[in-house]
């Protein structure tokens, strides 16, 4: 008996570590000194090919956008998967979902997309305004690496940045 219960438990230990994200944790950023810069050069790649009087108005969206996460929480759940940046409120998305419609902060329709591979998961939301790409890759045991990457009509080219991230506090 006590062997079915012990087998019974190692298999629910297992089937419950297979349902995990592999980027599931707690994540701190690394560099944060030159993550300012990092941002800052990637908002200048995208506004310097805009018109100027274009440029003054989409820096401080631009900026805006791209934002530092100096602590990532992310976790699967039973039926979603769930990301914390710092102290924001948690965001969550159906492990199903596939153009999965919610509305956003100023009542826009937002479609989401998740899918996850062997190192990575990728929470795609697209609403009239673009398409946001969060992609959260595993690159080792204790390395993650956090890439976003916006598109929009209106922008000459994406804008995308990479930040990297350990279990380990700075």
């Amino acid at each position: 008996m006590k062997q079915w219960m012990l087998a019974g438990g190692l298999l629910m230990g297992l089937s419950s570590g297979l349902l995990a994200a592999p980027v599931d944790g707690q994540w701190y950023l690394q560099d944060a000194g030159t993550t300012q810069d990092k941002l800052d050069a990637a908002v200048d790649s995208v506004a310097k090919e805009m018109n100027f009087f274009v440029r003054m108005v989409a820096r401080p969206i631009l900026e805006k956008e791209a934002r530092i996460c100096h602590q990532w929480q992310l976790a699967t759940q039973t039926t979603q998967w769930q990301w914390q940046c710092d102290e924001e409120q948690a965001e969550t998305i159906p492990l199903t979902a596939n153009r999965f419609k919610t509305i956003g902060d100023d009542d826009r329709d937002i479609f989401a997309t998740f899918h996850q591979t062997s190192n990575q998961v990728d929470v795609i939301l697209e609403s009239e305004r673009g398409k946001r790409t969060n992609t959260w890759k595993r690159l080792d045991a204790n390395t993650l690496e956090y890439t976003a990457k916006l598109e929009s009509e209106k922008l000459p080219k994406p804008l995308t940045w990479t930040l990297t991230y350990t279990h380990t506090k700075p």
